[in-house]
């Protein structure tokens, strides 16, 4: 599957669970992420998402979109979802939210710019050789579902928040061939993933621990990272309590790593709690490392908040 470096502002690629839980009436996120660029035919990876929270009725609804390409072959996944989640809140200060994904892809691939062994003549290459591929297609399509729940604690004034959740990608494990081979399934994906947010002695700067991991079939992921967020842009000193006020401004600098591939380091501003603009790069440590020389891939994430009223 597709993963982004800064799934912590990109909740519904993580969730479906967290469609619709912000603060305000809508999110729009849009992610962009190049991986490999210095190797050859890198994996580009674009994704956005609209979200909208209907707190009477505690439902969230969503819809997203992505499209990933990687290798001379521009082999890829095009693929849009339809989420909703209900919340369920316990108090002021308990929350559990329960989400479901569907989902519509096309797999697809190129295979004119591809050299296959069966046009190796004997002496050399011979692109006039057939290649014995007849029954490749093109394309294929399916149908997904995933879903997920989660708990959210958030104490008086906003001191220590705390997001715990679970999801299951792929419950119905899709079939991905281009040879219609019905063995060939997507594998089911687990996803686990913590953050929180703890106020320091400074009323104006945060910590931001983040946790997730991944596991599909017998591939693993898991990266674990802190972010520092300063408020700045109150004028009144008194606001800094209520952090919720659509007033203040945000800078967030740090990073994460992932096991054993690589360090991610990040930096984000936030506009009055509306607009976000996040930069990431992996650099990369893994046995990878002697091909890519220590790099792995930039990210870029927009996100906007607002309110009808």
């Amino acid at each position: 599957d597709i993963h982004f470096s800064q799934f912590y502002f990109n909740p519904l690629s993580v969730n479906p669970a967290h469609t619709g839980f912000f603060q305000g009436d809508y999110r729009i996120i849009t992610n962009y992420k190049n991986q490999w660029q210095s190797i050859i035919n890198p994996y580009r990876t674009a994704f956005a998402s609209v979200e909208l929270s209907l707190p009477v009725k505690r439902i969230g609804i969503g819809m997203s979109f992505f499209n990933d390409k990687a290798g001379k072959s521009k082999m890829g996944i095009t693929k849009g979802d339809l989420s909703a989640s209900y919340t369920l809140r316990a108090n002021s200060s308990n929350s559990i939210a329960t989400g479901l994904q569907f989902g519509f892809g096309q797999q697809s691939i190129r295979t004119n710019d591809l050299k296959w062994d069966s046009q190796f003549n004997g002496v050399l290459y011979d692109p006039t050789l057939p290649s014995g591929e007849n029954q490749l297609a093109n394309s294929n399509t399916f149908i997904d579902v995933s879903g997920g729940t989660m708990w959210d604690y958030s104490n008086k004034y906003n001191q220590l928040k705390i997001n715990v959740g679970a999801a299951m990608y792929h419950i119905n494990q899709p079939i991905q061939s281009f040879y219609n081979n019905s063995d060939a399934k997507l594998l089911r994906k687990l996803v686990c993933h913590l953050n929180g947010q703890i106020k320091l002695i400074d009323k104006q700067a945060f910590l931001l621990p983040q946790f997730i991991y991944f596991m599909q079939g017998p591939y693993q992921e898991m990266d674990a990272g802190l972010l520092f967020k300063y408020i700045i842009g109150v004028d009144n000193a008194s606001e800094l309590v209520y952090v919720d006020k659509w007033t203040s401004s945000a800078v967030y600098l740090g990073g994460q790593y992932r096991f054993k591939d690589a360090f991610v380091a990040c930096a984000a501003f936030e506009l009055q709690k509306s607009l976000l603009i996040g930069f990431s790069y992996d650099i990369n440590i893994s046995k990878l490392r002697v091909a890519s020389d220590f790099r792995g891939g930039m990210e870029i994430t927009l996100r906007y908040k607002g309110a009808f009223n």
